[in-house]
């Protein structure tokens, strides 16, 4: 009878150490799927990064040619051909503003959409105007554009995780 209960403890025990491996297995299942996840989320995170600073890029040269463009609008008064091409830009600017602003806070939002709109304000009156005039809105627009470039910039200074 004594060999008895030795047979029953390493059944048992051959059964606890199935149970032990099998747990062990599901914690290593478990652990590689939140690995996975958190993988995924990087990734994400890492392409609308990209993908903002893309933008961020295309901005500010749109801004830029923009400024560049009405600058020389202004001094020669041409207003047919060159508002056109500056109102483009203004437009292109509110586009790109517009993807930009859909990732972020309310208040840069608006940010955004307020210079988009002074551009285009610009683009209206910058042959017409006199030259301190002009420089006038243009500071303003200027002091719009380092917020939103500042923005930018904390972006590309951002981790990836």
């Amino acid at each position: 009878m004594s060999a008895e209960p030795a047979r029953w403890s390493s059944s048992s025990r051959l059964a606890m150490i199935s149970v032990v491996i099998a747990l062990m297995s599901l914690a290593a299942s478990v652990l590689q799927n939140i690995n996975y996840a958190r993988s995924i989320d990087s990734v994400q995170r890492n392409v609308l990064r990209a993908e903002s600073l893309r933008t961020c890029k295309e901005l500010i040269d749109i801004f830029f040619r923009f400024r560049l463009k009405a600058e020389m609008a202004n001094q020669t008064g041409a207003a047919n051909m060159a508002g056109a091409e500056i109102k483009a830009l203004a437009y292109q600017f509110g586009a790109l503003g517009t993807f930009m602003a859909n990732f972020r806070e309310d208040t840069l939002r608006s940010r955004y959409a307020a210079l988009a709109w002074h551009l285009n304000r610009i683009a209206d009156e910058a042959a017409g105007l006199p030259k301190p005039e002009f420089d006038k809105l243009f500071e303003e627009a200027d002091t719009q554009f380092t917020a939103i470039n500042t923005d930018c910039v904390r972006a590309a200074q951002g981790r990836l995780l």
